[in-house]
């Protein structure tokens, strides 16, 4: 398989065998799994690949007029897909976020002169 472009292949797995493309570029960010566009369900999927491998093979020259519609295809899911091991890649980024607001600190009151107190209240002695 070249690791520079799309490669087209076909998935042999009884009745759910299908046309597949696979992408070097695609990374599931694991080393065991690789990701292939299977036509027949139209998406991107992840699959084990010391199941996956051996039962791929490379189009037949009669299926050669397959990889039309196969790219085709493949490039429309590709445009909605976010692969596992770049969200991962991007994941490590964390923006750093400015540190909270110290609260302020509350104004010390007893410098405050509020006068007399005994002259805000006229207490001449008489609770009529």
């Amino acid at each position: 398989m070249s690791q520079a472009s799309l490669w087209f292949g076909y998935l042999e797995v009884g009745d759910k065998s299908s046309p597949v493309a696979r992408d070097p570029k695609l990374n599931t960010g694991k080393t065991d799994t690789i990701y292939l566009f299977n036509l027949k369900r139209n998406e991107i999927i992840e699959y084990k690949v010391d199941i996956v491998e051996p039962k791929l093979r490379e189009l037949s020259k009669a299926e050669a007029d397959i990889k039309k519609e196969l790219k085709k295809a493949y490039n429309k899911a590709a445009k909605d897909f976010t692969p596992r091991g770049k969200a991962l890649a991007t994941a490590d980024i964390i923006p750093i976020q400015a540190a909270p607001a110290k609260k302020p600190k509350e104004d010390d009151f007893d410098d405050i002169d509020l006068g007399d107190d005994d002259d805000m209240f006229d207490d001449d002695g008489d609770d009529d």
